[in-house]
């Protein structure tokens, strides 16, 4: 026998069990509610049939009373019809409700017996109520009654009522403890049977359990044992398989099991030495590969510095005109300075006069100052163009500003008013070279943006302020045209650009949110066509022992 029909045998024996206990259970409980509500009726008619014997002296007694005090005696024999009526109807209606019960044997024999017997003391009762109103009319009429009329009435009313209310009595009784005795056999029966269903239900159950139990459990011993010298290495142990139960099955599914991870060792250990073989031969082709990766990353470094370097040669081209324009003319009024002094040297020959001397010095003096604006503006150009170590450290971002708008102040001039706004922000950290070149770039594309002729309408607004915690932020924005929405997503794209040939690369842009993700920190626009564009270059605080960026 299977395990799964041992089960399921378990199940049904069980099942069974459970089932006849609460049949018997269930039909115990019906019958004894039913056994109950059965001897309550038989007693109820018992009393009813005590009520209606013991009604009969009362009712006498009062005709007595009503010929003696001359009262009226129709009112008497009406309540006792109005009685008699409702005794009859209540006996009855009992009878009915018996008739019903399941416990009732023999229901219509009992049905025709108690309908005899009811009419049977419906006629009696009749005919001595008759007798009675016999007496009345009699009593009504002034005639004068026997001395023994009323004692003679009693007496007929027990040989012709009483009689028959006391075998009905007498009847009911016997059956009530039939009906007793009936539920008591019943009882002890009930009592047998639930000694006995448990009993041999435990005995069953618990045959099936062992049954069950004992192979299962020693079938689990072997099996726990297997896969403990299975997991310490012992492939080649087997299971006994014995029957063909499911635990059968199971042994023999554990052997497949053990014999498929005996091949798989063996594929694993073929697997492993081929393994070790490409191991070894990837690792070589990994380290080469690597030094390649070394050398393009080498390459790829030297590839940006350059870029970074192309882009602000191109920004210095662009810077070219206005730059020339800045040092032609101071270098104009050094010459004529130099070229004065020269000819009124020759010419006093060390006889000048104290005021040639104090215009000899004024002159000397504009061409110095005009030396020094030269030497500034070539100093500012040094510090854009050269190629940087990318030192970062702690930046002045002030210091960084003032120097792109010197160097972008020709192309901002005709176009717009400057306004700067960095004071009270502390240090950040970046390379101050990378910093001006990509705010030198912001400022060149904020001028490119407005028409130019119209500077006191239009301004350029360069503001920082402390932003995120540990972070600045600066600002540049501009009053121009703005970016229209569809070129906004595409401005960081390398070379791409809006502007005629030969004006841009489309490389400023990208190179300067290059440098500012480098730095760590973030290059963000906002732009509404007509209104202007904000660029927002956010940076974090540089730390206090850190050492200066370069160009701080």
């Amino acid at each position: 026998m299977t395990m799964r029909s041992k089960v399921w045998l378990f199940a049904v024996l069980a099942i069974g069990c459970v089932f006849a206990m609460g049949v018997n259970l269930y039909n115990g409980s019906r019958l004894g509610l039913s056994s109950r509500q059965h001897l309550s009726l038989i007693q109820d008619q018992i009393d009813l049939y005590g009520r209606m014997h013991n009604s009969t002296w009362p009712f006498v007694d009062a005709l007595r009373h009503a010929q003696r005090d001359e009262a009226d005696i129709s009112a008497i024999l009406l309540e006792q019809d109005v009685r008699m009526d409702q005794d009859f109807t209540r006996l009855e209606a009992l009878v009915r409700r018996e008739l019903q019960l399941p416990t009732t044997r023999d229901k219509q024999a009992r049905e025709e017996q108690l309908h005899e017997r009811i009419a049977g003391l419906h006629d009696a009762q009749h005919r001595w109520a008759t007798r009675a109103r016999g007496l009345a009319r009699t009593m009504e009429d002034g005639r004068p009654l026997p001395p023994n009329a009323w004692w003679d009435l009693f007496q007929d009313f027990e040989e012709t009522v009483g009689n028959p209310l006391e075998r009905a009595i007498s009847e009911e009784r016997a059956r009530m403890e039939e009906l007793r005795q009936g539920w008591d056999a019943y009882a002890r029966r009930g009592n047998q049977l639930a000694k006995l269903i448990p009993a041999l239900a435990l005995v069953l159950v618990m045959g099936i359990a062992l049954a069950i139990l004992e192979p299962l459990q020693r079938s689990l011993r072997e099996l726990r044992s297997g896969a403990e010298r299975i997991g310490h290495g012992d492939f080649e142990h087997e299971l006994s398989v014995k029957g063909g139960d499911e635990l059968a099955t199971l042994a023999r599914a554990f052997n497949r099991m053990a014999a498929e991870l005996r091949e798989l060792m063996r594929e694993k250990q073929r697997y492993h030495t081929l393994l070790e073989e490409t191991v070894r031969s990837r690792t070589a082709e990994l380290a080469s590969t690597n030094v390649r990766l070394e050398q393009s990353l080498q390459q790829l470094q030297e590839a940006q510095s350059q870029l970074l370097l192309a882009d602000r040669l191109a920004t210095m081209g662009r810077l070219a005109a206005g730059v020339g324009h800045e040092i032609n003319n101071p270098l104009a009024y050094i010459l004529g300075n130099l070229r004065y002094l020269q000819e009124e040297l020759r010419r006093t020959k060390g006889t000048a006069s104290e005021e040639e001397w104090r215009e000899l010095l004024a002159a000397a003096t504009e061409a110095c100052e005009g030396a020094e604006r030269v030497q500034f503006i070539v100093q500012d150009l040094k510090l854009f163009i050269r190629p940087d170590d990318a030192a970062v450290g702690p930046v002045e971002l002030g210091t960084v500003v003032r120097g792109a708008a010197k160097m972008a102040a020709h192309e901002i001039r005709p176009r717009a008013r400057l306004i700067e706004d960095c004071a009270d922000v502390p240090p950040v950290r970046g390379n101050g070279a990378r910093l001006s070149q990509v705010l030198l770039n912001l400022l060149i594309n904020a001028a490119h943006a407005i028409e130019p002729g119209r500077m006191e309408h239009n301004e350029i607004r360069v503001v920082a302020r402390r932003s995120a915690p540990g972070h600045v932020t600066l600002a540049v924005s501009d009053t121009g045209c703005g970016i229209p929405p569809e070129n906004l997503a595409r401005i960081f794209e390398p070379f791409f650009t809006t502007k005629p040939v030969g004006v841009g690369t489309g490389l400023g842009l990208p190179v300067c949110q290059g440098i500012i993700t480098s730095l760590g920190g973030e290059l963000t626009v906002e732009s509404q066509p007509g209104q202007g564009t904000t660029f927002r270059i956010t940076l974090p605080i540089a730390a206090e022992d850190e050492a200066p960026g370069e160009a701080a």
